[in-house]
């Protein structure tokens, strides 16, 4: 199994310049996966974390800005604009390339070596993009709901009977869910995508509300919520395995 953690950091380099339009302290509250390196956690899968913030450098929007939705919004692999549609800051197109070669493509070297070593060693691999999301829908999101959890799926590498399975653990405990909403998709190597049955990805949001408190701390559900998602993990693991 192989653990995809984008946006859990707040780390930025020293020469980071904000705007004076936006709250930087406000920006990493609404952006930041706050403790999915903790809450997705196993001894036997690989970890996959980005090390800085995806204020700086956001490693699951396509690459190039003309594949990417959000970058008509400044918000593609370099964001410019923040979460209210104001200014974050300048990047210039020789800063934006140097961050993808830099950064970016490293990111997604490991991931695709991750994939690659899981598929030469088992025949198959099964990926989980893990991420957070605000209960509260921010302004440059299109979808309001706001379950418990939220499952994202890709038609081609997404087992139905998986998702079906990790709703009903899921809803057994008491949480609501929903399939793609407010978040659709899941993320894939490009070298695999679309042409590989045997790398499998679903990609798991849970709200903040669940684990935080107004302060964007540990609230003391965390603990609980942490065992909780081991135990889904190990449930899809096994559920994987029987495919």
């Amino acid at each position: 199994m192989i653990l995809h953690i984008p946006h859990s950091s707040t780390e930025l380099p020293k020469d980071f310049l904000v705007s004076n339009e936006t709250d930087l302290a406000q920006e990493f509250q609404r952006m930041t996966d706050w403790y999915t390196d903790e809450l997705f956690d196993l001894p036997y899968a690989t970890k996959i974390v980005f090390p800085l913030s995806r204020l700086y450098c956001d490693v699951e929007r396509f690459r190039d800005d003309a594949l990417e939705s959000m970058a008509k919004k400044g918000m593609g692999v370099c964001y410019e604009t923040n979460s209210f549609g104001k200014k974050l800051r300048d990047v210039s197109e020789e800063e934006k390339e140097h961050i993808k070669s830099k950064f970016y493509d490293k990111h997604h070297s490991l991931f695709t070596d991750a994939v690659n070593q899981e598929l030469e060693k088992n025949g198959k691999a099964i990926i989980i993009d893990c991420h957070s999301f605000s209960n509260e829908p921010l302004p440059h999101e299109e979808n309001l709901a706001r379950p418990d959890f939220c499952i994202g799926t890709d038609a081609f590498h997404t087992p139905k009977n998986i998702v079906e399975s990790i709703k009903g653990f899921l809803e057994k405990l008491g949480y609501s869910v929903a399939i793609n909403e407010p978040f659709a998709g899941t993320i894939v190597p490009l070298e695999h995508y679309g042409k590989n049955k045997n790398v499998n990805s679903i990609m798991i949001e849970i709200n903040r509300n669940l684990y935080l408190d107004k302060k964007y701390q540990k609230n003391q559900q965390f603990e609980g919520i942490q065992t909780m998602i081991q135990t889904m993990l190990n449930f899809i693991k096994e559920s994987y395995e029987q495919v």
